[in-house]
């Protein structure tokens, strides 16, 4: 056998596959699960690290023989019905942690949750996106002054993903999609390689295909889909043999694909991929024929220190979202619903608060605001609570709010309240301090922390930038916006967003203004992505004033051209280039 990855007795690909973009087309059944599991094998007998996303729930085939009653790779397996350890769909960060940080190889199942329910589309994107982001980030990190050792990424069904067209106001997958030709483009430099499957060619997306060092195709007849794989084969092989690669890609016998590679393996042609050593858990069964089965547990790692590292990250992750916070309030309702209602005097119950005036009104914007974040599930205590502010905001010495049966009475004079109703006992009431007013400033919610930091350090920005600044959706912007200005610490004067005195002491010691000239360079210097940096480094290096044209930036980094254009719109919402023209040029405040 030659040295390399045997996945054909007619073809052998490089140890570098480890670190290349493989594109692998086929309809369905015509071997591209084989082919990517005779791919994994071999990176395992070659000691490279490989890591599978699986939103199908099929590859778990993986760990057992051929024959289902021995073992196959070892492998730890996350999420889905054969899961060593359950995964939810905040935790897309986390795994990515869990495959940068330990040795072992993963099959990341996201097709089913623990109790059996298939995952959202939107659930899947979200975790496909964040463990993209979180995997580039870490993978690129120097340990000890040294690389991470490479590791190969496996994307099956990659074009649910990374669409070409992304329709509109779909903000979610626009972002997987950015993260992804991240992955691709620019992996190789940290030890990433990534491997692409999917049956639909013709929506996979062309910034992301272009750059692959090879394509194999399998069997393939519709339409739009061969005229995908003409447009790539365009632009890598002459026209002359286009058409001969079409025919060939639309007669091929099941497990052949034509493996074109022009510049990477200087080889084109059709091979016969192997069968693959392990259990084929994709497989389907044909009519009145047994499906095989598979005995034990196959080759399963220690799962101890897994599960030990997981435990804390998912609960975590589970406790902050939304979805589980929603089913929570539900049940409290229902157990309120079901209180039984007393008979003769109501009690009274006496409630201290606060006694700056501007905490009962900190208390109430509070608690719209996590029930806002919350809508869908809570619409009567919406209407409730925004009963309540609009009657804190009128200018009166005393007011009273009913609510599930319960009166409420506050003095504005005294800071005192009192709540009556039927069977008042042991109520609870924890009123937050007055952001800025007294109280503590340093607990602001993530988001608003956010929008709020964006507004200080350019002194007022615009609600556009806002997004890109800090990567929230429109939605979520506009909340976090109405918020900060409830608390008095933004200002919204058309689109521009400026924070007010109490904002900046609202951020607290942990913030400081951007610097400027060399300073303000070497502060972001530090801070960007590894795109947006390496753009702004060649911007700097023409100096001050001189203007680079984007065919010019195209050459000098390496990067396609929807890649200049995504790293110029982020530079420029932090002020960092001024564009104009197709042309760019650093921003005169990075100099001195």
């Amino acid at each position: 056998m030659s040295k390399g990855l045997h996945i054909s007795d007619d073809l052998s690909l490089p140890i570098d596959t480890v670190t290349s973009t493989l594109i692998v087309y086929g309809g369905k059944g015509m071997g591209k699960t084989n082919l990517g599991s005779v791919l994994v094998e071999e990176l395992t007998r070659a000691r490279l690290r490989w890591s599978v996303l699986d939103p199908l729930g099929v590859w778990w085939g993986l760990r057992h023989s051929a024959d289902g009653k021995g073992s196959g790779i070892e492998c730890l397996v996350l999420g889905g019905s054969h899961a060593d350890i359950p995964i939810e769909p905040t935790a897309g960060a986390v795994i990515a942690d869990l495959v940068v940080d330990e040795p072992a190889n993963v099959i990341i199942d996201f097709s089913r949750k623990p109790s059996g329910e298939m995952w959202g589309i939107g659930e899947k994107v979200r975790f496909v996106t964040d463990y993209a982001y979180r995997l580039f980030q870490r993978q690129g990190e120097l340990v000890g002054g040294h690389r991470r050792e490479p590791i190969f990424q496996l994307l099956d069904e990659a074009a649910r993903y990374i669409p070409q067209t992304i329709p509109h106001g779909a903000e979610n997958l626009a972002k997987c999609v950015g993260a992804w030709e991240q992955l691709v483009e620019e992996g190789r430099n940290i030890g990433i390689g990534v491997g692409l499957l999917t049956q639909r060619s013709a929506r996979m997306n062309k910034s992301v295909s272009e750059v692959a060092d090879a394509i194999l195709a399998f069997r393939i007849v519709g339409p739009n889909s061969i005229g995908a794989i003409t447009d790539w084969l365009g632009e890598h092989v002459p026209k002359a043999e286009v058409n001969k690669m079409v025919e060939t890609i639309r007669s091929l016998e099941r497990g052949h694909c034509l493996v074109v590679s022009p510049g990477w393996l200087k080889f084109e042609g059709v091979v016969g991929i192997r069968a693959r050593h392990t259990f084929d858990s994709s497989a389907t069964p044909k009519p009145g024929e047994r499906a095989k089965r598979v005995y034990g547990d196959g080759a399963k790692p220690d799962l101890q220190k897994y599960a030990a590292r997981m435990q804390e990250t998912i609960e975590k992750a589970k406790a902050d979202d939304p979805k589980e916070l929603r089913a929570q309030i539900v049940k409290l309702q229902r157990e309120l619903k079901q209180r039984p209602t007393g008979a003769g005097e109501p009690k009274i119950v006496e409630v201290k608060i606060p006694t700056v005036p501007k905490a009962v009104f900190g208390w109430v914007s509070e608690l719209t605001r996590l029930s806002e974040e919350l809508s869908g599930a809570c619409t009567l205590v919406n209407e409730s609570l925004r009963k309540t502010t609009s009657e804190i905001a009128t200018p009166m010495p005393t007011f009273t709010h009913k609510s599930y049966g319960y009166d409420v009475t506050i003095d504005r004079r005294t800071g005192t309240g009192t709540i009556k109703g039927p069977n008042v006992r042991d109520i609870e009431t924890h009123v937050p301090p007055a952001n800025g007013h007294g109280g503590d400033n340093t607990h602001l919610p993530v988001g608003e922390r956010a929008v709020l930091i964006a507004a200080a350090q350019f002194n007022g920005v615009d609600k556009k930038q806002i997004i890109t600044l800090t990567g929230y959706a429109k939605r979520s912007r506009d909340a976090y916006i109405q918020r900060l200005g409830v608390r008095g610490y933004v200002e919204v004067k058309g689109n521009i967003v400026s924070p007010t005195d109490a904002g900046i002491a609202a951020l607290g010691d942990s913030y400081e203004p951007l610097p400027t000239g060399d300073d303000l360079w070497k502060h972001w210097s530090g801070r960007l992505p590894e795109g947006e940096l390496k753009l702004l480094t060649t911007l700097m290096s023409a100096g001050q004033g001189n203007w680079l044209s984007k065919p010019d930036l195209m050459d000098a980094t390496g990067y396609a051209k929807r890649s200049v254009d995504a790293y110029l719109q982020r530079l420029g919402a932090k002020r960092l280039v001024e564009t104009g023209s197709g042309a760019a040029m650093a921003s005169g405040e990075l100099f001195d």
